[in-house]
């Protein structure tokens, strides 16, 4: 974040500028990206986990969200470690300039492809949802992968450009620094600002307002059916789906906000300081001016990289179907782990035995092996081994390639009829 920044400070000729800030912004700011950084690749790591190792997760849905979290880490990786070594040293910059170019190359592509998947997999939840036949065919695991290629293929062209301009550079009289040394595509940073920002904001709030009110024209559609109110049991299930889409339109609203709130200040902060550099005529030659843009380039660096930590909550925490997988995987491990150390214990047994025991005691040993051979729910009963598809239902409700979907074909077909 603060890479452009540094050009418009050493641009602005109002000061020399200071190698760091002052300790009661540098130490607070350093805590803060810890916290992003730990959570953010806890969060992700565990994203990448539970979908990898749970046959029931290889789904399309879950497919773009794999590749969400591998972009966010990786533009945890990459950013976050040199953002806060800068806050503390802003020059020189010792990394050199093959470091400086991958920064910008790493940063740039794992920002874009974020944005792309975030976007393909709006455009995958408002298919399953508003068009739930459709979704049978176009939602397979294939067509998923290959759009996820295509994905970073993109990212990575678009990058390149952006990040060759990037460069250290020794012309400024306190230290080197890393910025955007040189200018190969004029306007290139607005025309990202435009395709990764811009565009994808606005497909993602069209998508995610038809798909409330889809979900809003179901819900009135099942309170003045005459299949729900008859019973009990069926007012019990109008009033459970009407509470299934409050929660879903509040969980839209949520996504539409956060990816507004994390990547806007960024976009914005950028192409200030590509303002601000463009001609002398638009250094600003107030310092009030450079300390407010320092204050907005500080908030845009954190909402920038809380969004690695915003993305696996509102994806994946917040999902039911998610959080029993991770039971799941938390189980097969914690089996796996005891039943290692049943086996040492039972191997060293074994060579007590040898030395000279009696034969019956070897079928103890044989029971010994029966025990190890019981299903890990008999070692931890509250931890499940295998989650079947059919128990599994998202908090969030629109993950629906099963039940959504065969609640709108029938909605169809009570429409028609």
């Amino acid at each position: 974040m603060e890479i452009m920044s540094e050009e418009v400070y050493n641009s602005t000729l109002i000061a020399p500028l200071p190698k760091r800030d002052p300790l009661y912004i540098v130490i607070p700011m350093t805590i803060l990206y810890s916290f992003i950084f730990v959570t953010g690749v806890v969060g992700n790591v565990s994203t990448c986990i539970v979908i990898a190792r749970n046959r029931h997760m290889h789904t399309a849905t879950n497919y773009y969200l794999f590749s969400l979290a591998v972009s966010d880490l990786l533009l945890l990786i990459s950013g976050l470690p040199q953002e806060m070594y800068y806050i503390w040293s802003r020059y020189p910059y010792v990394f050199g300039e093959a470091f400086c170019l991958l920064r910008g190359l790493a940063a740039e592509t794992s920002a874009n492809a974020t944005v792309l998947t975030i976007t393909a997999f709006t455009v995958e939840r408002y298919v399953a949802i508003c068009h739930p036949f459709l979704a049978h065919t176009m939602s397979k695991l294939s067509r998923a992968i290959k759009f996820i290629l295509a994905i970073w293929i993109i990212a990575l062209a678009f990058a390149i450009p952006q990040a060759l301009q990037f460069g250290v550079s020794d012309e400024y009289p306190h230290g080197a620094t890393c910025f955007v040394k040189r200018v190969l595509i004029k306007h290139s940073f607005e025309l990202s600002t435009l395709l990764f920002f811009v565009v994808p904001m606005t497909l993602i709030t069209v998508l995610y307002a038809l798909i409330g009110l889809r979900l809003r024209k179901s819900a009135l559609l099942t309170r003045n059916s005459g299949s729900f109110g008859r019973t009990e049991s069926g007012r019990k299930g109008g009033g459970a789906h009407r509470q299934s889409s409050q929660r879903v339109l509040k969980m839209l609203v949520a996504v539409v906000v956060a990816f507004f709130i994390c990547w806007a200040p960024f976009h914005a902060q950028r192409l200030v300081a590509i303002y601000f550099s463009s001609s002398e005529e638009n250094w600003p030659t107030s310092e009030l001016v450079m300390d407010v843009y320092s204050v907005v380039t500080y908030i845009s660096g954190i909402l920038y990289y809380l969004s690695t930590t915003i993305n696996p909550i509102l994806y994946h925490i917040m999902s039911l179907k998610f959080r029993e997988a991770f039971k799941g995987t938390v189980a097969k491990c914690c089996w796996s782990k005891s039943r290692t150390r049943s086996y040492l214990m039972l191997s060293r047994g074994r060579t007590e035995l040898d030395s000279g025991r009696s034969v019956t005691d070897s079928a103890s040993a044989q029971a010994a092996n029966h025990q190890l051979e019981r299903k890990p729910s008999d070692f931890c009963r509250t931890c499940p081994y295998d989650i079947s598809n059919s128990s599994l239902r998202d908090v969030d409700g629109v993950a629906l390639q099963d039940e959504l979907t065969t609640y709108m074909m029938e909605l169809a077909k009570r429409q028609r009829s």
